[in-house]
């Protein structure tokens, strides 16, 4: 993330306000009599502090939480992102009205859990977005049409069986994703409902363990569905 925020670096390093901040320490300098060295001296302790607080600001940026928008995708990916984000609020709730102590502390800890699963969900409908795309990209039913008309012998037929053959294992796969997805967002949303119901009792911390382990259990399981999908672009 950083990296891709250091062009907003040099371009403050070359800004007309650091120009500008540059010039005036030099006439301040010149103006109260000074020497030309110490001039010098102060424009590039003034350029290197304008470059130190660029620095600056942009690690606090890079360091900012990811924004999760389940409107970004469009279904069924999005579905399983806000029902995700509709669980979390709802624990949210929760854990707002749990009294200081070791209930609240617990809540705490599996919140933790919980934001790591709705950030893995995400991720892995972004994955499953991608799916989506590259299939749709490929025109099925042209492409089946076009090599009904063509000869036994015609050389275009090798290069459109593979590209229905692509369509095909991205469709497989798919598939395959969404049912997962599907499963791993309900078990989540049983988890959550569960740490709602124990998250009013105040003698319910142990039975928290459960919840917690199961939480856990999602977000292994949709970053193992994540992972398996990052190769999404060589599978046609």
């Amino acid at each position: 993330m950083v990296r891709r925020l250091e062009p907003t670096v040099f371009l403050a390093m070359v800004s007309p306000f650091t120009v500008a901040m540059v010039a005036g320490a030099v006439a301040l300098v010149l103006l109260a009599g000074g020497p030309w060295y110490l001039a010098a001296t102060a424009s590039t302790a003034v350029w290197i502090a304008r470059i130190v607080v660029a620095r600056a600001m942009a690690s606090r940026i890079a360091a900012l939480p990811h924004r999760i928008d389940p409107f970004a995708l469009r279904e069924p990916w999005r579905f399983f992102v806000s029902g995700a984000v509709q669980a979390r609020a709802r624990f949210a709730e929760t854990l707002d009205l749990a009294p200081d102590g070791p209930l609240r502390q617990r809540l705490l800890e599996i919140g933790e859990a919980l934001n790591a699963g709705v950030e893995q969900c995400w991720e892995a409908a972004h994955r499953g977005q991608q799916l989506t795309d590259a299939r749709r990209s490929i025109d099925f039913g042209r492409l089946e049409r076009e090599r009904k008309t063509l000869p036994v012998s015609d050389a275009r037929i090798g290069s459109i069986d593979a590209q229905l053959a692509s369509h095909s294992r991205l469709a497989a796969r798919e598939d395959t994703a969404r049912l997962e997805l599907e499963r791993i967002d309900a078990r989540l949303e049983e988890a959550v409902t569960r740490a709602v119901e124990l998250g009013t009792r105040a003698g319910a911390v142990g039975d928290l363990d459960r919840v917690d382990s199961a939480i856990g259990n999602v977000v292994r399981d949709l970053e193992a569905l994540r992972l398996g999908l990052d190769d999404v672009g060589g599978i046609a």
